[in-house]
């Protein structure tokens, strides 16, 4: 007996029902597997994207306490990173050679040994390292001194080669900025003359090496840099610094690497409105320095839920004056008198920061104990050999002066 009509509808409209719940439920099932795998993948990119920040502030954070100074693998290197490809190595024979050793004591008789940028040895060469030169088919250039001196280049502390270039043209004169008198973001190698005559001369009379100042128009005149005068086959300013910073170009870099020393100038105006821009400039930058160390120890104690969405704290303008107060600056200052020397020294202790050194700074050989008063350590002073008493601020400059500073133990350069 055959179904009837009625009976076969309702079961075609049953298969129709389940057919169509089926559909659904597996649109359904399918459109909740790719929601939830949307949500994973981005709660996985937000996760990663938040590991990547949490390690760059951490690594940001590390960096602000590590001391500058030479890579780990300095004194083991066999080639300088300043070395020409194809230098020739040089052999002098026959010299006598002043050291520097022992105090400045040191003279040897005998030979020197350069390649690939580094003295390899000195006094008495091994046999054995110059056959393994020829060996190596390389062109080896030897020079015989007969007796006469070699030294070492001398280091020029206090230099405005190529910023205050020879001939003497408005064009070329880059010393002083006259926007403002704090402007620690200013940096000498942004108007450093490749052109200047005085390279050539400043080498003619010994000096390999040189620290190029901002001049001493404003209270901090800016950033220093150290330079290599010889010329560089890149032919930029560049390419004859040494050990440039590393936010040279920009402040994204490798903060595990060991940080460079960094150098700088500072000097007066107007002796009242001095001592204010001074403090005024330096507790703008201890501010900053407690707000990055109050950020860090957060992020050090994996209080992260206080720093969601923010950044590590950075200032353009005044980094480079916090890392004075960390200690990694060398810190020149051009002071002359008694009471500039004094303020100074009181702002050290204030704001308690390190200087290298004093310099011109003609009548320090009056304020011994006073030197010895800066902060952490007592500046190195940097004197002109001559040419005191050419304006009334170096009038009670003396001849004497350096003995008098190296008998209270005051470290002196001339």
């Amino acid at each position: 007996m055959g179904s009837s009509p009625l009976s076969t509808l309702r079961h075609r409209a049953r298969l129709l029902l389940f057919t169509i719940t089926l559909v659904l439920f597996v649109c359904f099932h399918s459109s909740t597997l790719t929601f939830l795998s949307s949500v994973v993948s981005r709660s996985d990119s937000y996760e990663r994207h938040e590991l990547v920040r949490r390690s760059e502030i951490l690594s940001k954070c590390a960096y602000t306490h590590a001391k500058p100074g030479p890579p780990p693998h300095f004194h083991t290197r066999i080639q300088s990173d300043r070395y020409a490809e194809n230098t020739k190595p040089v052999l002098v024979r026959n010299a006598t050679i002043w050291t520097a050793a022992n105090d400045g004591h040191e003279v040897l008789a005998g030979d020197l040994l350069m390649h690939r940028g580094l003295i390899k040895a000195i006094g008495n060469v091994p046999l054995s390292m110059i056959q393994q030169l020829e060996l190596g088919s390389v062109n080896l250039e030897i020079i015989d001194a007969h007796g006469a001196w070699v030294t070492p280049g001398i280091v020029d502390l206090h230099s405005h080669i190529g910023v205050g270039s020879a001939p003497e043209l408005d064009g070329a004169d880059d010393t002083n900025s006259y926007k403002a008198p704090i402007l620690p973001w200013l940096r000498s190698i942004d108007g450093l003359n490749t052109h200047d005559a005085s390279y050539e001369l400043a080498m003619a009379g010994g000096v390999t090496t040189a620290q190029i100042l901002p001049g001493s128009a404003d209270n901090i005149g800016g950033q220093a840099f150290i330079m290599k005068l010889r010329p560089t086959a890149e032919r930029s300013p560049s390419s004859m610094l040494l050990e440039p910073p590393y936010t040279l170009n920009g402040s994204h870099f490798d903060h595990s690497l060991t940080p460079r020393w960094r150098h700088m100038n500072a000097y007066g105006i107007t002796r009242l409105d001095s001592g204010w821009n001074f403090r005024a400039a330096y507790d703008h930058a201890r501010k900053l320095r407690d707000v990055q160390d109050a950020f860090c120890a957060k992020a050090e104690s994996n209080s992260w839920d206080d720093l969601a969405g923010k950044t590590f704290p950075e200032d353009l303008q005044w980094e480079s004056l916090v890392d004075v107060l960390r200690g990694r600056v060398k810190l020149a200052v051009h002071c002359y008198e008694a009471v500039d020397l004094d303020g100074i020294v009181r702002l050290t202790n204030e704001f308690e920061f390190p200087v290298a050194s004093f310099h011109h700074a003609g009548e320090t050989y009056l304020v011994p104990e006073l030197l010895k008063q800066t902060w952490v350590s007592t500046p190195a002073i940097a004197l002109f050999a001559s040419n005191f008493r050419k304006k009334r601020e170096a009038f009670r400059g003396s001849e004497f002066a350096p003995r008098v500073l190296a008998e209270h133990g005051i470290d002196v350069v001339m």
